[in-house]
């Protein structure tokens, strides 16, 4: 690896601004609608435009984020929005919806598609598959180690990017419908609330607690300084920074130091990261200290951010006595008049700016004190603060203050050119420079004049094309003929040299005939969805979380819903140690295996070595939650009758996504939990659909709650497997209940929650599936 992309994340023109100062080779940003960021302030059309602009000219890529579920009454929307950046140039668009992206390939086959994140993409088979989709690019999931990272890049020439710092979500990206289920703010609608970061309490299904009140989904920020040179290993493309929510402070401070270590690891081949930019970074911002999120493997219980699920920064000490307005503190880090302070208490956080400092006589200071001095800070008013609680800095103002004297309000990003002269008696002044590979020369009207004293030379010129420090281009070096005893007039050189950027500044933008793809975005979508009355392949279904061998499944269902059982599926986990009873048990129906949207370890074997002897065992129906087994099912649908479902974590929420899956060969969608009862409706007309009942999975995460704060594991050793003893569930501020299900073949972690239908009055092409725990 010679070299590798740095990605930095911005929420407005300041972080843009920030970024592309700070060194970032590429930005990402949205616009206010249709992206994971629409509580960021974002950009208007113009502002964007201006900004891809600024980027081209200093070499700068940007990189478009249509990475949201979209809705048919919004496709025409985007795509229109999506070709005025494409006319100026945008690099990239990352998209999530599946529909969108494949109206993207075909209406603009010369633009580079990245997969999103929220795609929960994880495995190669997925990378290999949106290949074959048409994806330059695949963001992986933020849950996986290097090791399983490079196993990608070993094997597939699809570029991959990876986040490398910043805020990692307990779920798997994409496939987070808390928000939603408890709320009205959609996670894949770019408006997540993060309930994550709220407190629960775990408990036994008997009602026992076992965790009070606490942070225990809240995942520390992820902080990769001092493992760049193993990620850098790894060959992927790009290391992205996540924090478009984040102060251009913030995208300052973190895209130059990650610049620094990135640059110096390429040319030295070897990373020493020096403690003061650990602790910077940290100050900036983290979550309780720092992590790898994934990158070592799963870190349980160390991973969360107990204490707090804001920004800690530093830990300065704690309380020794508390006087009037004053907190008196013997410092574990410097402080700094003006800084910011969080003092943690029983049940009460305190947040306040340090506005007086005074040393442990109750002298004002008001200026920096050192670590192991005890100081006085003030001004403190609330009354609850005892001795022992403990004070965080969250903020160093000199730290950011530094960051807005020497990235922000500066240019200091420029593009270096040669400028080549050719300068000739009685010839117009002629000057060139190589603009993306390609020779530009700028023939001017001026004449040089006869020199009487002084003559014009290279370094002459050289020193007037030096004024362009307010300019995104810069002339490292002057070469060329300069005849002499020749002369031209300061102000002949300033107007060659402004009308000669100017015109290499234009020549640095994109300029692309967009006229053809907006007439065909309009021939696109007035195509009709085709309307058919497809007939009910089944209508009563059972989908069991968790198979015990006790229940007799179809009786249940017969007492509970008074109708008679047609289908039934089991989770793969199920099939893998329930089989044989599975198949005596309940033969007599349409029996379906549902294969989950995220899968590792032994139930993934089991998947890929057993899927074809469980057709020809009788299973009829397979719920797909992914495309990591697409293919292989593919070629078993050319041997075997059964039907294949696209279970809703495909998040299909358009008809365009719903024609792009049935072309795939699917039989019947279960539409995106997002997707409102009109939007079901047209789906339902493309193929039939399967709306859930009873209980929905809100959460997937290969971070494990029962691992963690039950079985205290630690990375590396063996899980006591609490799943296996006993059933758990969480409990929020409100008293709602979230069940927790997890695969001790895989450990992954499911968060499942009540879902009742509020129609459930079964419209063509459209039945009801109810999950039972």
């Amino acid at each position: 690896m010679t070299n590798i992309e740095l990605l930095a994340p911005a929420g407005n023109e300041e972080s843009f601004k920030a970024a592309v100062n700070a060194g970032a080779d590429a930005v990402y940003m949205g616009l206010g609608k249709h992206n994971a960021r629409v509580m960021a302030k974002n950009f208007t059309l113009s502002s964007y435009i201006d900004c891809i602009n600024y980027a081209h000219i200093r070499g700068v890529k940007v990189y478009l984020t249509l990475n949201t579920l979209v809705f048919d009454d919004e496709i025409e929307e985007a795509l229109k929005l999506l070709a005025k950046l494409y006319e100026v140039g945008v690099d990239a668009v990352l998209v999530q919806d599946l529909g969108l992206a494949s109206l993207i390939h075909t209406l603009f086959p010369n633009l580079d598609l990245h997969a999103s994140t929220q795609m929960s993409v994880y495995s190669l088979e997925q990378v290999e598959y949106l290949k074959k989709l048409g994806f330059k690019r695949v963001v992986l999931g933020r849950e996986l180690s290097v090791d399983e990272i490079k196993y990608i890049t070993d094997n597939t020439d699809v570029e991959i990017e990876i986040f490398s710092h910043g805020a990692l979500c307990v779920s798997l990206s994409g496939q987070c419908l808390m928000s939603l289920a408890i709320g009205t703010r959609s996670a894949n609608r770019g408006a997540c609330a993060q309930p994550c970061r709220m407190r629960y309490s775990l408990y036994k299904e008997n009602g026992e607690k076992i965790v009070p009140k606490t942070y225990i989904m809240s995942k520390k920020d992820i902080f990769t300084l001092d493992m760049l040179d193993k990620l850098i290993d790894t060959n992927v493309a790009s290391l992205k920074i996540e924090g478009r929510n984040k102060t251009p402070e913030y995208v300052a401070l973190v895209v130059s130091t990650y610049r620094k270590y990135i640059d110096k690891y390429l040319k030295e081949k070897k990373l020493k990261v020096e403690e003061s930019d650990i602790k910077d970074l940290t100050q900036m911002f983290n979550r309780n200290g720092k992590s790898h999120g994934y990158f070592d493997g799963v870190q349980y219980k160390d991973s969360i951010t107990t204490l707090s699920p804001k920004n800690t920064g530093l830990y300065l000490g704690e309380v020794i006595e508390k006087k009037g307005k004053f907190v008196k503190v013997k410092l574990q880090e410097d402080i700094d008049l003006h800084d910011g302070i969080e003092i943690y208490s029983k049940n009460n956080v305190t947040s306040t700016i340090v506005t007086c400092i005074m040393d442990e006589k109750k002298k004002i200071v008001n200026g920096n004190v050192a670590s192991g001095n005890i100081v006085y800070l003030g001004d403190i008013k609330d009354t609850k603060i005892e001795s022992k609680d403990k004070i965080y800095k969250t903020s160093r103002y000199k730290l950011n203050l530094e960051m807005q004297n020497n990235i922000l309000n500066k240019n200091l990003r420029q593009r270096n050119l040669v400028l080549n002269v050719d300068i000739k008696e009685d010839s117009p002044v002629t000057l060139s420079t190589i603009i993306n590979n390609q020779m530009y020369t700028y023939n001017t009207n001026i004449v040089p004049q006869k020199a009487q004293t002084k003559d014009l030379t290279l370094e002459s010129i050289k020193d007037a094309f030096s004024k362009t420090q307010d300019k995104g281009i810069k002339f490292e070096k002057v070469v060329g003929y300069v005849q002499k005893g020749l002369f031209l007039r300061v102000s002949e050189l300033n107007e060659i040299r402004r009308n000669f950027v100017e015109k290499v500044e234009e020549k640095l933008l994109t300029h692309n005939d967009i006229k053809e793809i907006e007439e065909n975005i309009s021939k696109k979508l007035e195509e009709k969805v085709k309307t058919t009355s497809m007939p009910q392949t089944s209508k009563n279904v059972l989908s069991v979380y968790t198979f015990n061998p006790q229940k007799d499944y179809g009786q249940n269902y017969k007492k509970q819903y008074s109708k008679t059982l047609e289908r039934i599926d089991f989770q793969a986990k199920d099939y893998m140690r329930y089989e044989k009873e599975i198949f005596h048990k309940y033969s007599k129906y349409n029996l379906g295996i549902t294969i989950p949207n995220f899968t590792l370890g032994k139930l993934d074997l089991y998947i890929k070595n057993n899927i074809e002897r469980l057709l020809k065992m009788g299973v009829k129906t397979i719920v797909l939650g992914s495309f990591r087994y697409y293919e292989q099912i593919k070629e078993l649908k050319n041997k075997y009758d059964f039907t294949l479902v696209a279970d809703y974590s495909f998040n299909i929420s358009n008809t365009y996504a719903a024609l792009f899956i049935k072309s795939l060969g699917f039989d019947i969608i279960s539409p995106a939990f997002d997707a409102n009862e009109p939007q079901i409706d047209k789906i339902s007309k493309v193929l039939p659909v399967e709306r859930i009942d009873d209980y929905i999975t809100i959460m997937t995460s290969r971070y494990c709650a029962l691992g963690s704060f039950v079985a205290n594991r630690k990375p590396g050793e063996n899980c006591s497997c609490p799943c296996l003893k006993d059933n758990y569930y969480l409990e929020d501020k409100f008293a709602q209940k979230y069940n927790i299900v997890c695969s001790n073949e895989d450990c992954i972690m499911r968060i499942v929650k009540e879902h009742r239908l509020t129609n459930r009055v079964e419209k063509m092409n459209s039945y009801v599936r109810n999950n039972v725990l």
